[in-house]
């Protein structure tokens, strides 16, 4: 191809590379709108996604490179200042892939947080993968500039080993900060816990996930206030998440009846009241059989608990409400006696 090239004046060829590389891309240009016709047919949306951040920067990038393959060819002794014109359109160029490179790794974000959404059928929070994102292009822009440093004879070890210093000074005075970043990766990689969950750190660090940012997660408690709590104390911590592994939930409801009470009698009124409350209110697991288990000789009655299944933590208080309600009605139709704490003193006399 290149001695069928030399036949010919460099500078006729030159100009026809670069018109050539503008028609290309002028197809390119049709060809990428025509898929994306066909794209806006389809049900997913990650065709669109690519298709609209890669159509402007592979356009500029063949126009970039018909332009540098034909200073290339061509080799004019142009030059601004000391730079020569190959130099300047290799620097074009290079700057055309890292554009590319930089919205393809946009693609691939926005992809991911897409397919999060339509999974969970929830709103995602996209602070943490935006965070990211900039930090791969701020490596990838680090790498387009060292090489372009090179296309001047700048030696750029002496530069990398400052950053590397001036990155362990800034890691140190951001110990925290990385670290609670660190652990939103965790997080959410792992993910103990998602948006609308309702978790549980210890008796006064508990509510629903609201936020999971790249510094701190945020918690609302049941009287609508919010904990904002720094993602390395979740990573750390050991908590209960009650929406895994789903929301359903077996609640044990606690009662005591007096020692002359007929056991068997208990039993089979509590479970019947369980059974009704169990079939009837709102939020309980219809199908759930409850279960009654004596548990110990206490101070003043014989305890037992009775379990029911729940649909979510929302409805546990209520289906107890209803229950304790009902059992209390029961107990005093059938003359069951729920006793009061009490303590027999013995008193000697002197």
């Amino acid at each position: 191809m290149i001695e069928y090239l030399s036949q010919f004046d460099p500078r006729s060829v030159s100009i026809g590379i670069v018109i050539f590389s503008i028609i290309l891309a002028i197809l390119m240009r049709r060809v990428l709108k025509v898929v994306g016709n066909f794209a806006a047919n389809t049900k997913t949306q990650v065709d669109e996604i690519i298709l609209g951040n890669i159509r402007a920067p592979i356009q500029v990038l063949i126009v970039t490179f018909g332009f540098f393959f034909a200073v290339k060819y061509s080799q004019p002794a142009f030059t601004v200042g000391t730079i020569t014109v190959l130099q300047i359109f290799s620097i074009l160029w290079i700057i055309a892939i890292t554009f590319l490179v930089s919205r393809i790794i946009k693609s691939l974000f926005e992809v991911y947080t897409y397919e999060l959404k339509s999974k969970l059928r929830r709103k995602v929070d996209d602070t943490l993968f935006n965070f990211s994102r900039k930090l791969i292009n701020f490596s990838v822009y680090i790498i387009a500039l060292s090489i372009i440093l090179k296309q001047f004879g700048i030696e750029i070890t002496p530069l990398l080993a400052g950053l590397g210093i001036a990155g362990i000074a800034v890691a140190m005075a951001l110990k925290d900060t990385l670290s609670n970043f660190l652990s939103a990766i965790y997080i959410t990689a792992d993910r103990p816990m998602k948006l609308g969950d309702y978790v549980e750190l210890d008796a006064n660090t508990a509510g629903y996930v609201v936020d999971i940012g790249w510094r701190s997660t945020r918690l609302r408690t049941w009287d609508h206030n919010y904990l904002i709590l720094p993602n390395s104390k979740i990573a750390e911590s050991v908590f209960r998440n009650y929406n895994a592994p789903k929301t359903e939930m077996t609640t044990l409801v606690s009662c005591g009846v007096s020692y002359n009470s007929d056991l068997k009698k208990v039993e089979r009124v509590a479970l019947a009241v369980a059974k009704k409350v169990q079939k009837s209110v709102d939020g309980t697991i219809k199908e759930y059989e409850p279960s009654l288990r004596f548990r110990e000789f206490g101070d003043s009655a014989i305890t037992f608990t009775v379990s029911l299944r729940v649909k979510n933590r929302e409805s546990r208080s209520r289906v107890v409400h209803e229950f304790i309600k009902a059992l209390k009605v029961r107990f005093d139709k059938e003359k069951i006696e729920i006793p009061f704490p009490q303590m027999d003193i013995h008193m000697k006399k002197g």
